[in-house]
């Protein structure tokens, strides 16, 4: 099994501000040098990095995808619906941020992201007959008004389909502002049935059970700060949060149920998604690429590119399993409050005090291994010597 725990691999490369020269030469002539580490990905960042999400959106492909036209028929873009509502070919960047940050434009991308429900169009609606209307009457105010009425119907159509499936409730669809706990709702009822709540997080700003999952299941955005607030009522980034369901939850509707995108990992597109963020993954001197104020030269050396194709080499063939881990894992309660979920669990009793006893590195491995089984840790949680201070600090 993959271990979840923080691992570097580094590779060492003696980068030179200037022209090359050989490091005696760099230190004689002052020409500073920089070693350049590559760290990879753990599960933990699979779950909890967003430029990791996007990496893997744009490397994989799905194996098991829904019919071409399944998707052909259901599907429809945000620039087709904003433009027809619009009548314009060409909607404004306005017209698009607005639509972006309502209720309606996060509904359907869910609904374009679930990928199987029909469009519940109005009785007596073609939208074969219509586009052929459209066609006809171009440049005409019938025809400006006609791409309107087909742009609401065409949105509505597929809001009432969440509705009719029974994530959406109708009285949601009033106008109100989009929010963070909007999004938990919907995606609640879409997928509690393939992973249930557990009951282990309690922030300090919501009661509502859908915001707990989602904290729970680590959605983007939901991560509590210092003082356990989560702030239910912001604006969420959704498209972040629909690529973290696609990845890790069962997110396929299939005759008997849900079922998880199956993905394979295209090599060409992992190294150009790699080579466009290397500065998440590169360290240079021990400190991360994005902080150094030559960053862009830096990456753009021989040396640099040449460990961004070894990173993505070496990431290649690890991601399917590292997903299959981070799904098992995403499965797991979280640790809320060490006190009640690790010192007083009964589960840990026994192991809790074999290391009091001796604080011997043989039963801290086991008290740590035993609680990464039950819980899925957080990557600041997840390591050994967060658990000696639990251990030793935490009556």
């Amino acid at each position: 099994m993959l271990k979840k725990s923080f691992r570097a691999a580094a590779i060492a490369i003696m980068l030179f501000t200037g022209p090359f020269a050989p490091s005696m030469q760099a230190a004689q002539t002052g020409v500073p040098s920089y070693r350049v580490a590559i760290h990879l990905p753990t599960v933990n960042t699979l779950e909890e990095s967003e430029v990791m999400h996007t990496i893997l959106k744009e490397s994989l492909k799905s194996v098991n995808p829904y019919p071409a036209g399944v998707v052909e028929q259901n599907a429809m873009s945000p620039v087709e619906i904003v433009g027809d509502m619009n009548a314009t070919i060409t909607p404004s960047g306005f017209m698009m941020d607005s639509f972006y940050e309502s209720r309606t434009g996060y509904l359907l991308a869910l609904y374009n992201e679930i990928g199987s429900l029909a469009p519940m169009y109005p009785t007596g609606y073609d939208p074969a007959s219509i586009k052929q209307q459209i066609a006809r009457t171009e440049g005409t105010a019938e025809g400006e008004a006609l791409r309107k009425k087909r742009g609401q119907v065409e949105l509505e159509a597929r809001i009432n389909a969440l509705v009719q499936a029974g994530f959406v409730k109708p009285e949601e669809l009033g106008g109100q502002q989009l929010t963070k706990q909007f999004v938990a709702e919907t995606l609640y009822r879409v997928y509690k049935n393939a992973r249930p709540y557990k009951g282990s997080v309690a922030p300090k700003d919501s009661q509502s059970e859908a915001v707990c999952w989602a904290i729970e299941v680590g959605l983007p955005g939901f991560q509590v700060d210092g003082k356990g607030y989560v702030y239910p009522e912001h604006l969420p980034s959704y498209s972040n949060i629909l690529d973290f369901v696609h990845l890790f939850l069962p997110s396929k509707i299939n005759g008997t149920g849900r079922e998880y995108f199956q993905f394979e990992v295209d090599a060409d597109l992992l190294r150009t998604a790699i080579d466009i963020r290397s500065e998440n993954f590169l360290y240079v001197n021990n400190k991360p690429l994005s902080s150094m104020p030559n960053s862009f030269l830096l990456s753009e050396l021989p040396e640099a590119k040449k460990a961004k194709a070894e990173l993505a080499a070496a990431m290649a063939p690890q991601l399917i399993g590292m997903i299959q881990q981070a799904r098992l894992e995403i499965q797991k309660p979280r640790v809320w409050d060490w006190r009640k979920d690790v010192i007083r669990h009964p589960s840990f009793t026994k192991l809790v005090q074999e290391y009091r006893k001796t604080k011997s590195q043989k039963p801290l491995l086991q008290v740590y291994q035993a609680v990464k089984t039950r819980y899925n840790l957080y990557a600041r949680q997840d390591s050994l010597q967060v658990m000696k201070s639990v251990l030793d600090h935490i009556q």
